[in-house]
């Protein structure tokens, strides 16, 4: 079966060597000390700032852009891991791949509801930060760890 919406098996490796440096640089920015690492700041287009008295498209200042590029290589690069074709792409394998998504719907929601009811003030933030990328890292983890056991289970026979 062919899936059209899928990236060339190609893109999981890009994906791959992208979230690494990603995700760590990502863990130390938001654990660490974010100061260190600087990319600059500048002038941007803002379709909502909460900080100027104009908050609807105005121009606002940008301090770093640090935060912006870790969030875009960490989504992009999941994005990849996630929705890139495997080599033996069949209808078990897209099987597999909608009951890691549904799984990974449950479990995400049921964590955001838990964080809901017990997590309150900065650490909510903190956990809603990091709730922006545990879908897609869920549906990886079980993806992959599905693949796998598919996998062990087939060539054992």
């Amino acid at each position: 079966m062919k899936s059209n919406y899928l990236f060339p098996v190609i893109f999981r490796k890009i994906g791959w060597w992208l979230f690494v440096p990603s995700l760590l640089l990502g863990v130390y920015y938001l654990f660490g000390n974010d100061t260190c690492i600087d990319v600059g700041g500048s002038k941007a287009l803002a379709l909502f700032d909460g900080l100027s008295e104009t908050s609807f498209l105005t121009i606002a200042i940008n301090d770093s852009w640090t935060d912006e590029l870790i969030i875009i290589c960490l989504t992009v690069s999941m994005l990849f891991i996630a929705f890139s074709r495997v080599k033996d792409e069949d209808e078990c394998i897209a099987n597999i791949r909608m009951q890691s998504l549904v799984w990974a719907i449950m479990v995400n929601s049921s964590l955001l509801i838990v964080a809901t009811m017990l997590v309150f003030g900065l650490p909510y933030l903190t956990f809603m930060s990091i709730y922006m990328f545990s879908f897609l890292l869920l549906f990886i983890v079980k993806y992959q760890w599905a693949i796998y056991q598919f996998r062990r289970t087939v060539y054992d026979k």
